[in-house]
């Protein structure tokens, strides 16, 4: 059988994120499946630094689920994604279904998690299989069943789905099912642009948040900082990947200013006029930036925000953070007709105070036995998703 057609359980890999449009992939997309199109995946592929894979489920020659995955070990550098740095994390903030899944998954050590299958997408929030309208319990199943006898026979340690949304009740459901252990891995932030853009956004705030707000603005003003949304070009691409390894090595992740700017160059070659800046000047050095994507699919505009990057020194305590990640972009988006602003995972309190929805995410994992089985998973699912 050739490894790019359906096996048994219907389930065909693609070789690569330049095949997935012709697999059929674009009509499993939702509007809010920005992370999982093709373009973006194609930027992981280059980005990542690991090998990924793509597999859909077809019925009848039809597409009607589609799972990407990524290996992760300790040469990958995305930590908020690999199920070792993810439960470190959730220990440290005591989070309390943390101890069990180190008992019960990791035996005792973060580390031994590793390696691991990262399956959903290695995005910040709302990991998950795509399906159509029609897909079915089994379809699921099918690909993830695939995705553990992959990881099993890679040696695996673990199978991890890093970000899974509460309300993906078909998901979570069935990774539960399949003897899957979980702990809330963060939570996943978005906000409703108003159509009058910031200064609607502004007088739908209680009285106290409003002055404050003003006065954020004010003092930036004072200091000579402007702040635009623009095009990111290939000549910014320098500056921002200095700014956008210092917030990396702020919080611990292993980053540098080169690596930083060659990711970012390779996003402007391949999203175009779909990626933008806001950046923040002052008396012409650039010392802020947020990146935001642009999403149309299904007919609705939806922007992204996804890195961001300070010159701490210059930026001192001037709060810059807001304004380049949220005021200057909800004026952009609504002069586009953007509907949503997702602001991701990640300091969820202050999202919170300034209008944001949110919802609760969590980190699936499946210890793997050594001997190529899966070791959680009930028998009677294992034989139906790889007869």
């Amino acid at each position: 059988m050739s490894p790019y057609t359906a096996g048994s359980d219907g389930v065909r890999p693609v070789a690569d994120a330049a095949g997935l449009e012709a697999a059929g992939w674009n009509s499993l997309l939702g509007a809010e499946d920005f992370f999982q199109t093709p373009r973006w995946l194609t930027v992981q592929e280059h980005n990542s630094g690991t090998a990924m894979d793509f597999l859909v489920r077809e019925r009848g020659g039809v597409p009607v689920a589609g799972l990407v995955t990524a290996w992760a070990d300790t040469s990958v550098a995305w930590l908020l994604a690999r199920p070792d740095a993810m439960l470190k994390r959730a220990l440290e903030q005591e989070v309390p279904e943390a101890a069990g899944v180190l008992r019960d998954v990791a035996g005792g050590d973060p580390d031994s998690l590793l390696p691991s299958l990262v399956c959903g997408g290695r995005h910040l929030g709302r990991t998950r299989a795509l399906a159509s309208a029609d897909a079915t319990e089994d379809d699921l199943a099918a690909l993830v069943g695939r995705a553990e006898t992959m990881a099993a026979g890679r040696g695996a340690a673990t199978v991890c789905f890093p970000h899974v949304d509460v309300r993906d009740t078909s998901l979570v459901a069935l990774l539960e099912k399949r003897g899957y252990h979980h702990h809330p891995s963060d939570h996943y932030a978005w906000l409703d642009i108003p159509p009058g853009g910031f200064e609607q956004f502004v007088e739908e705030m209680s009285a106290h948040r409003r002055r404050r707000v003003r006065l954020e603005r004010r003092a930036l003003t004072e200091a000579g900082v402007e702040v635009n949304v623009e095009p990111l070009t290939q000549a910014l691409a320098p500056r921002l990947g200095q700014l956008d390894a210092n917030l990396l090595r702020k919080y611990g992740n292993p980053a540098s200013d080169e690596g930083s700017a060659r990711m970012i160059g390779r996003i402007a070659e391949i999203m175009g006029d779909d990626v933008l800046v806001s950046v923040a000047r002052q008396r012409g050095s650039v010392i802020g930036f947020g990146m935001v994507l642009r999403s149309r699919a299904r007919g609705e505009e939806q922007w992204y925000g996804h890195r961001a990057g300070f010159d701490y020194e210059a930026q001192g305590k001037l709060p810059l953070y807001y304004d380049v990640l949220y005021y200057e972009v909800l004026d952009a988006a609504a002069k586009e007709g953007a509907t949503v602003l997702h602001a991701g995972i990640g300091s969820v309190q202050a999202k919170l105070a300034r209008g944001c929805a949110v919802s609760e995410q969590r980190s699936y994992l499946l210890p793997l036995s050594r001997t190529g089985d899966t070791a959680g998973a009930p028998a009677d699912d294992r034989e139906t998703t790889t007869r």
